[in-house]
């Protein structure tokens, strides 16, 4: 028995390639198989065929069919990587890994809620905007349907060299979820708000070894940081929803104004390892000097401070006249004057000292003043950069889709082109080979009709041959006749025709 690697498929014949390289040409026989098929079958005493005509027609066959094969194959052989992470918390809890081209390669659940959101779910190979669509079209039966819901997006490139950009990826996100949240709940839309940032590697790192998602990590670091009494084992067992209820200024940390970006996250982690947070949060629970207790800045204790800053500034101008154009004493210095009074100091001494204490008051209300106008300023810098920063790095990622959907095209094309390259030579191989087995046939054919005449005229000698062979011997009788009559004698010539 004799193995080989079917090479051509022709109308009764296969052309096989053995191991040794010599090609058999092996009768079908009804036999079911591909090019490229190993096949086993018995030696015929046909042999093998000659490498000059059927060898070099075969392998360039066989050398066309693995072009064609290979570049069919092409981007394939090499498996796609993960490139980011996107997590999203709804409470479920998941996290999607995928590849430079946005196709999901991973997909896990971070608690007990998001491990069964994603039971049975279908997502490799599938794009983030599909899975994510998934995702949210299976939370609907559960937690959206509740017609609330903070939303935490977080995006983390874990490949430097790949062509993506985590920013992008989350606002991506954020505006999918967003206008999936309009679709589903048009009159409750408002109340599902969407959080979404870019985020470093220390971050998830740090998250993951808590066990956490990095968006609800995120939230936690930066609510400790503004004062928040947040624990890990809330974060983990609540939806950033029902903490951001029980606890108000967490609600102000997460919103979209309010986020850190990525260095400020870094910080934020390096603090955490180093039991900084846990300090500064014991600071601010035990209160500054003056005894009132620390509790973080929110949007609308900004805006009122902007109105008493105004109201303020004509009161410090230094007028004087009528008791109304004068500053508005605190009990506590109500009580100091009365204290000065009391001890003999006369009204000559006290005025002075009251006069003291409203400017050390004013001035020093000045700087505070000053102090949070410097940082909103700082603040609304900030702002301003990291959505000019955003919008620079949209623009940049639709300019690098655009170039790799370009790319993808062309080599799409290319390869369709080398593919019908490639079909057609290997359609006139097939071609050549077909008209050097019909050239051979015909070759045979006359082969044989040759033979056939010749055998013919072989027995149209032979019969031509016997013919004058009879002729012959016919002839000779006939002289043997005639010279026996001649030899006859008188009496026997008599009695011969007395006979007749």
């Amino acid at each position: 028995m004799n193995k080989g690697i079917v090479m051509e498929i022709t109308g009764k014949d296969l052309i096989v390639m053995r191991r040794d390289g010599k090609f058999d040409r092996v009768p079908r026989r009804g036999r079911s198989c591909e090019i490229g098929e190993e096949i086993v079958y018995a030696e015929e005493s046909r042999g093998w065929l000659r490498p000059s005509v059927a060898a070099r027609s075969a392998m360039a066959a066989a050398v066309v069919f693995c072009i064609v094969l290979f570049a069919s194959w092409g981007g394939k052989l090499g498996s796609p990587s993960v490139v980011a992470y996107v997590s999203m918390d709804i409470n479920p809890s998941v996290e999607m890994g995928i590849d430079k081209q946005e196709n999901v390669l991973e997909l896990r659940g971070l608690n007990d809620d998001g491990k069964a959101l994603i039971q049975g779910l279908e997502y490799e190979g599938k794009p983030l905007s599909s899975v994510t669509e998934e995702l949210l079209d299976q939370a609907e039966a559960k937690v959206l349907a509740a017609g609330e819901a903070e939303i935490v997006i977080a995006s983390t490139v874990v490949d430097a060299d790949a062509a993506v950009d985590d920013t992008v990826i989350a606002e991506k996100v954020k505006q999918q979820v967003t206008k999936h949240m309009e679709a589903a709940h048009p009159e409750q839309a408002q109340a599902y708000q969407v959080a979404a940032f870019a985020a470093p590697q220390e971050v998830r790192k740090a998250a993951e070894e808590s066990g956490v998602s990095t968006g609800k990590y995120t939230v936690y670091l930066h609510a400790k940081s503004n004062g928040a009494d947040v624990t890990l084992d809330e974060i983990k067992q609540k939806s950033v929803l029902s903490i951001s209820k029980e606890k108000p200024e967490v609600a102000e940390v997460i919103k979209p104004t309010r986020l850190p970006n990525k260095s400020d996250m870094k910080k934020l982690v390096e603090e955490e390892k180093a039991g900084e947070l846990d300090k500064k949060l014991k600071e601010k629970k035990s209160g500054s000097k003056n005894g009132s207790t620390a509790k973080p800045v929110t949007d609308k204790e900004e805006e009122d401070d902007e109105k008493n800053n105004s109201a303020k500034k004509p009161e410090n101008s230094g007028s004087s006249g009528s008791s109304n154009g004068k500053p508005k004493a605190t009990e506590k210095e109500e009580e100091k004057k009365s204290s000065g009074t009391k001890n003999g100091a006369g009204s000559s001494s006290g005025k002075p000292s009251g006069k003291a204490e409203d400017e050390k008051e004013t001035s020093g209300s000045s700087k505070t003043d000053a102090k949070k106008e410097e940082e909103r300023r700082k603040e609304e810098e900030r702002r301003k950069e990291e959505a000019a920063r955003s919008e620079a790095l949209k623009k940049k990622q639709e300019e690098q889709d655009k170039k790799a959907e370009e790319a993808r095209e062309k080599a799409a094309e290319a390869l369709k082109k080398q593919q019908e390259e490639a079909r057609k030579e290997l359609e006139k191989k097939k071609e050549e080979l077909k008209k050097q087995e019909e050239k051979k046939k015909e070759e045979q054919q006359m082969k044989e009709e040759q033979q056939k005449k010749e055998e013919q005229s072989k027995k149209n000698e032979e019969k031509e041959s016997k013919k004058k062979e009879t002729e012959g011997k016919n002839e000779d009788s006939k002289k043997e006749k005639e010279e026996s009559k001649k030899s006859m004698s008188l009496s026997e010539r008599l009695n011969l025709l007395f006979s007749s």
